[in-house]
């Protein structure tokens, strides 16, 4: 894979026109914002101002209202039903600082990039709808878990400290990283991730299924360009391929011939964990595609 120039400059998107994508989000199961102009709340609860979780016994002062009497017949104990105050939308992102990361796009952008833009679109556009977020990185990412903001300041503060991890030297493996947000109390937050083909293969897939059991899993993955380079770099061994070997056909048939075989691999994988994901090859696809992963949606 052909390795990209190390970027200085702020990489942000052009926030004003992902004004008009806010509109289009609907998270599974959550109120959306009342004006797409300032993501405002119709109310931050829904039916009586709380959600239904399970049934309890019936103890004195129970409002009766609460009753559930059919549940009461079947076990001859008088039931309850058991609510819990239904909370704004939470969302962990993180990106991944591996190796292949440094690599290019098939469309020549920078995978690292195409990473910060991807989770800044996602963050900016899940606060435009009354969610609340975090943005894992930095050695101190695990004092980071349940840290949940919104606004401007907040997304620029979480945007920089992701920009000098993804560009630094530091290596986090994803792995360890789930292994944390897994281990923290934190029921239905979703996770957003951000990585590559190698990345999703090396996820061992209890995790993948732990993660997406109860709650919302979306995944996108920065695909890898082609070989089809002159000066062409392999990030995993630091030098420099051959001209003769970059250029073949061959090569480039059998390369393409095991990329899409564990590409099949990763979509099986994620489709048997019940994750929401897409690929992206290309930088202009990423509004309309993080749209439609925080809506749920599959993209192969």
């Amino acid at each position: 894979m052909t390795q990209s120039k190390k970027k200085a400059s702020r990489i942000r998107p052009d926030y004003e026109s992902l004004n008009g994508l806010s509109s289009r989000i609907r998270f599974k199961n959550y109120s959306r914002s009342n004006s797409v102009a300032d993501g405002a709340f119709p109310s931050v609860f829904r039916g009586q101002s709380m959600e239904f979780e399970d049934l309890r016994p019936y103890v004195p002062g129970d409002n009766l209202r609460d009753m559930d009497w059919k549940a009461s017949s079947r076990s001859g104990i008088p039931m309850v039903r058991n609510y819990v105050a239904d909370k704004r939308k939470q969302i962990i992102f993180m990106a991944d600082t591996g190796k292949t990361m440094r690599g290019i796009m098939p469309d020549g952008t920078d995978k690292r990039e195409c990473g910060i833009l991807t989770i800044a679109s996602a963050a900016y556009l899940a606060g435009r709808c009354g969610a609340d977020y975090c943005i894992l990185s930095g050695k101190d990412w695990r004092s980071r878990i349940g840290r949940f903001g919104n606004g401007p300041a907040y997304l620029e503060e979480g945007l920089a400290s992701l920009q000098e991890e993804v560009f630094g030297k530091e290596v986090y493996t994803l792995e360890s990283r789930l292994d944390g947000i897994l281990d923290a109390p934190l029921k239905g937050v979703a996770i957003c991730l951000v990585t590559d083909m190698k990345g999703l293969l090396e996820i061992p897939e209890r995790i993948l299924r732990t993660a997406a059991a109860e709650r919302e899993f979306y995944v996108f993955e920065i695909s890898d360009g082609s070989l089809d380079k002159r000066n062409y770099y392999d990030v995993l061994t630091d030098r420099m391929i051959p001209e003769f070997i970059s250029r073949s056909k061959g090569l480039a048939r059998e390369i393409w011939k095991k990329q899409t075989e564990y590409q099949e691999q990763v979509r099986s994988k994620l489709r048997r964990c019940g994750v929401y994901y897409a690929f992206l090859e290309q930088k202009k696809e990423i509004p309309e595609t993080v749209t439609g992963v925080l809506n749920g949606e599959i993209a192969d």
